[in-house]
């Protein structure tokens, strides 16, 4: 009896040694499973426009009222947030206003170290003509 105890422990042992994690070990797949932490923190933006080209820091954040949404503030190096959509490591700007200052939409590609962060966007402030802009962000 005691031999067949023991062979029981030993299989069990094995078997729950031998078992793989639920866990996604991918990095760019937050262990919450909350896709928007990827993205949260600050961004040093490399801007290029058709009016000017910059470098700025921008912020992102989770949005409090949609769960499949992330908040860009400073935003176009304004004093403005926009709202963006996550589809795995793409994300899309709808047509937004941006506070009174304009409209916005565009889409972008987090790159797949989860460090790099691809944008195109259109802005239109006032009467002005669109202005179409890429950025390239890194994650700091």
């Amino acid at each position: 009896m005691k031999k067949v105890i023991y062979i029981l422990f030993v299989f069990s042992t094995l078997y729950l040694i031998s078992c793989k994690s639920d866990n996604n070990d991918d990095p760019l797949t937050p262990s919450t499973g909350d896709e928007r932490d990827k993205y949260v923190g600050t961004w040093m933006c490399n801007e290029i426009s058709q009016v000017i080209n910059s470098s700025y820091t921008i912020s992102i954040s989770k949005s409090t009222t949609n769960s499949s949404e992330i908040i860009i503030n400073k935003f176009y190096n304004m004093a403005s947030q926009a709202r963006a959509s996550l589809s795995v490591n793409n994300i899309t700007i709808p047509y937004q206003s941006l506070s009174s200052l304009g409209f916005a939409s565009g889409s972008g590609t987090l790159a797949a170290n989860g460090k790099n962060l691809a944008l195109n966007y259109i802005v239109k402030i006032g009467p002005n003509p669109n202005d179409t802009c890429s950025a390239n962000c890194v994650k700091q």
